[in-house]
Formats: C-alpha cells, sequence, structure tokens
C-alpha cells in the first residue's frame, strides 16, 4: 500500500516545487547572456550597441504578443503540460541555432520565435502553478514562484559573465540550450491539474474572462511595478554613477542590496498574504515602494544603501499578492488565458519603463524619474484601496482555490 504522507509530498513538488524549478531556469536562462553580450553581439557579430539592445526588446515584444494568445490556446484545448515541453524545447533548439550564426537579422528573427516559445513554457508553468489546489498554503506558494523567478535572474547574469571569460562569447549560448533541453525533459513529469476542463470554446472562455473584470486590478499592480523595474534598469546605473560610485562592482553592490531582501521575503510576503488577505499587503507595500521611489532621488550614498533595502522589502510585499489575487477572481479554467494577460501587463510595464525613464532623465533628471514612478505606485495603491472597499474583496485569507 502507498504511504499517503508520501503520495502527498509527491504531489506538492511535482505541483509546486518542480513548477518552481522549470521557472527558476527559465529565468536563469533569460539573463544567462546578458554578461556576455558585448562580446557575442558587438565583438564576434560586428553589431551595435543598438543591435545588443534589440536582442532583448524583440524577445519582449514575442511576450506581449504571444502571452495571451498561449494562454487561451491552452485554455481552449484545456492541456498545459505538452504546451510547457513545447515551449522550453524549442528554446532548446533556436538557442542551438543562435550559436551558428553570423547575421544579426537573422539573429533577431530567431529571436522573436525564441520569445514566443520561452513564454509559451514559463508562463503556462505559472498558469499550473494557480491550476492545483494547495489547501490553505497557495499564498506562501505563490510567494515561492516569485522568489525562483528574481533568483534565477539574478544568478543568471554573473553566471554567463563567468562562461564567457572562461569559454567564449558563444558559451552562455550553448549552456542556455543545454539548460532548456533539460527543462523540457523536467517537464515531462508535471502533473495537470484534475480539475482542468477540455475543449472550451474560445468565446466561452472570453466570456468567463469578461464575467470577471476585477482581474484587471492586479493586473494594473504588475504592470507598475514592472514598469517601474525597466524605469530602474535605465536610471539607477547613471544615478549611482553620478553619485561618485563609479566602480561597477559597487554599483552591483548596491543592487544586491535590493535584491537579496526582494527575493528571500516573497515566501514570507505569501504567508502574510494568506493571514491578512492578499488585498491589503499589495496596497500597502505599492504605497510605502511608491513612497521609497520618491525619496530615492535625493538619497546620496550614505543613505542609498538603506534606501536600496527598504526598496527590496516594500518590491517583496507586492508579487505574491497580485498573483495570488488572480488565483483567487480568475475562473479555475481560464487560469492560462488570465496569467497570459498578466505577463502580458509586466512585459507592457517592463517594455516602457525605460522609454519612460528616459524621456523623465533627460527632462528633469533623476529625482523626476524616480518621484514620477514613485507617484504611479502611490496613485494606483489609492486606487487600488477605494475599489477593495467598494468591492468588499480584499482577497480571502487561506484561500483554497
Amino acid at each position: 500500500m502507498s504511504n499517503p504522507s508520501t503520495n502527498h509530498t509527491w504531489g506538492v513538488g511535482r505541483s509546486v516545487v518542480l513548477p518552481a524549478s522549470l521557472l527558476f531556469g527559465a529565468m536563469f536562462n533569460l539573463t544567462l547572456v546578458v554578461a556576455g553580450l558585448k562580446e557575442f553581439m558587438i565583438e564576434d557579430l560586428g553589431g551595435t550597441i543598438a543591435d545588443a539592445t534589440l536582442f532583448f526588446s524583440v524577445e519582449t515584444l514575442a511576450y506581449i504578443l504571444f502571452a495571451p494568445i498561449w494562454g487561451l490556446l491552452s485554455d481552449r484545448f484545456g492541456v498545459r503540460k505538452p504546451l510547457v515541453v513545447i515551449g522550453f524545447a524549442g528554446s532548446a533548439l533556436i538557442y542551438l541555432i543562435y550559436g551558428r550564426l553570423h547575421s544579426i537579422p537573422l539573429l533577431l528573427a530567431f529571436r522573436f520565435v525564441q520569445g514566443a516559445f520561452s513564454v509559451l513554457g514559463w508562463s503556462t508553468v505559472m498558469a499550473m502553478m494557480l491550476d492545483h489546489p494547495v489547501y490553505g498554503r497557495k499564498g506562501r506558494f505563490m510567494g515561492l514562484m516569485g522568489a525562483s523567478l528574481i533568483f534565477g535572474v539574478a544568478i543568471g547574469a554573473p553566471m554567463g559573465g563567468y562562461l564567457t571569460r572562461w569559454f567564449g562569447s558563444r558559451a552562455p549560448l550553448l549552456a542556455a540550450a543545454i539548460s532548456f533541453a533539460l527543462l523540457a525533459v523536467l517537464s515531462l513529469l508535471l502533473r495537470e491539474s484534475p480539475t482542468l476542463t477540455r475543449q472550451r470554446r474560445v468565446r466561452e472562455i472570453l466570456a468567463a474572462l469578461r464575467a470577471r473584470p476585477q482581474v484587471a486590478l492586479p493586473f494594473s499592480f504588475h504592470f507598475v511595478d514592472r514598469l517601474a523595474v525597466g524605469l530602474f534598469v535605465v536610471v539607477f546605473p547613471l544615478y549611482v554613477d553620478s553619485l561618485g560610485a563609479t566602480d561597477p562592482a559597487l554599483r552591483g553592490r548596491y543592487l544586491a542590496l535590493f535584491l537579496l531582501p526582494f527575493a528571500f521575503l516573497q515566501y514570507f510576503s505569501g504567508r502574510l498574504a494568506e493571514r491578512f488577505g492578499a488585498g491589503g499587503p499589495l496596497v500597502v507595500g505599492s504605497l510605502l515602494y511608491g513612497l521609497a521611489l520618491c525619496g530615492l532621488g535625493f538619497s546620496d550614498l550614505s543613505t542609498l544603501q538603506g534606501m536600496m533595502v527598504a526598496l527590496g522589502v516594500f518590491a517583496a510585499v507586492m508579487f505574491p499578492p497580485a498573483i495570488l489575487l488572480v488565483s483567487q477572481w480568475s475562473d479555475p479554467n481560464t487560469r492560462a488565458s488570465a496569467m497570459g494577460g498578466f505577463n502580458l501587463a509586466g512585459s507592457m510595464g517592463f517594455a516602457l519603463g525605460p522609454i519612460m525613464g528616459g524621456w523623465a532623465y533627460t527632462t528633469r533628471g533623476f529625482a523626476f524619474a524616480f518621484v514620477l514612478c514613485g507617484v504611479l505606485e502611490i496613485v494606483l495603491a489609492i486606487v487600488g484601496a477605494l475599489l477593495l472597499m467598494r468591492w468588499g474583496r480584499w482577497g480571502s485569507k487561506r484561500s483554497t482555490s
């Protein structure tokens, strides 16, 4: 006879731990090529800085276009696992092709296709984590999801730098191909939710989405949060350099002060949402994050360390409650579409953030750029609080759905 405790542990592993590991791997591969991009795109292929920037912009464009499409198809046919396998396997194949290309236009064309495959894999994995009923623990598992994403992003870049130093500019591409292939194999162990309805019509899915317009609220929070990240990528390195931190290693340490609490506190933020409901932590976290962003532009090197830690703590409070609200408020049979919309909002925010950051910086300087983004966070927190009070829906405690 099988041991129920062992079966439960294996079930949680396949429905929570394994998907979180896959998300870590996907984000690890995303930033694995960052540190060696100059050597690959500029020195090896003879491209420009603009070409190197396009290498990421093209992938983000694919996320924006395909995240909702893949989510709709997943809900339409009532399957998740095959799409994850296809997404990761397709990415592995294209990363192998990258290493044999010597034309930048062709490389960028393949990058767009690879972005479509990649978002098919990781966005569907996120939907699978929302599918499974993890009784009384969904908040902390949403925190685990957030931590996996952030740790993957944080670890991939330095690893890619070492691979480039030791083995050359195309080594990270081969490493990403092998990693994606491994993710595809591991995806075969994923478990579909037994409650997932098969073969729903597209008009039924769209009707179910229209019937739950409140999910637009966590979408909006995710859009503004990712907008802040995109702005931060452009403005913060320039700002720290203007304060006298000309050493890249020092700038990296300041970023670590933000990333470490941001990653480590995700799980505890999810537990907080379980205990008090998701709406409160989301609103309070966004409000405090916005205030901290406003203060960031007026900091000097002596106060910047504390500001970065505070930003990391407040940012950690936001993601698990937002994704938990998507899980609670979306139809159980349209969660892939809801997840596609959530990732669409995030990708659009990340794409627009650098544009807004560059404009704000050139218009009125660093302080204006951070204050502008901080005010957006504060306004959204206030609007979100008013809507949640009006709806009387702060997010149920101990959600099981």
